[in-house]
């Protein structure tokens, strides 16, 4: 698969997240209509999603951690395009990852993990939430912010753990 072909299918479960006091990207994390974003991106109750090709939603906001930087958001109407969740305890530095979000996507190679997933990307406003993927197109990670030049991803397995806590084990596998 092309990296365009790859980028294009991530693209699917991306979603712009509109709030308070700006906004970024969310990842669609299951059929039930679960996104994941930053506690950063999902300011107050409730924001607005903006699917992959331009339909507006209604979510609210069920959880928010600010020390792990995620927040859960709940979109009643279905349809929304899940990502595949790949297990961030496999990566290893030198692999290749992309990085997708609203408006765009990036590439770059992976230089460790631990408590967070670090990687040569420049991520630019709007990619706050969105996808740190491995070249199979699984994500790995969300897209949190830039330290020193380097990109900072919440690990998959992070992001799987803080919605079992929410949910008591349903769904968030």
């Amino acid at each position: 698969m092309s990296y365009a072909a790859l980028i294009e299918n991530l693209r699917r479960s991306v979603v712009q997240v509109l709030s308070g006091r700006g906004g970024g990207s969310g990842v669609v994390w299951d059929r039930g209509g679960l996104v994941v974003t930053n506690a950063h991106v999902a300011a107050g109750r409730y924001a607005e999603v903006v699917d992959a090709v331009g339909q507006r939603r209604h979510a609210r906001i069920v959880r928010r951690d600010r020390e792990r930087d995620l927040a859960l958001l709940v979109v009643p109407q279905g349809d929304l395009a899940p990502a595949e969740i790949g297990d961030s305890n496999r990566l290893r530095a030198g692999e290749i990852v992309v990085a997708v979000g609203m408006p765009g996507a990036v590439a770059g190679i992976i230089h460790a993990t631990g408590k967070w997933v670090q990687a040569d990307l420049h991520l630019a406003p709007g990619y706050s939430g969105g996808i740190l993927a491995d070249a199979g197109g699984r994500v790995i990670g969300i897209n949190t912010m830039i330290y020193r030049g380097i990109g900072l991803a919440i690990p998959s397995n992070e992001v799987s753990k803080f919605l079992r806590e929410e949910l008591g084990g349903a769904r968030a596998a």
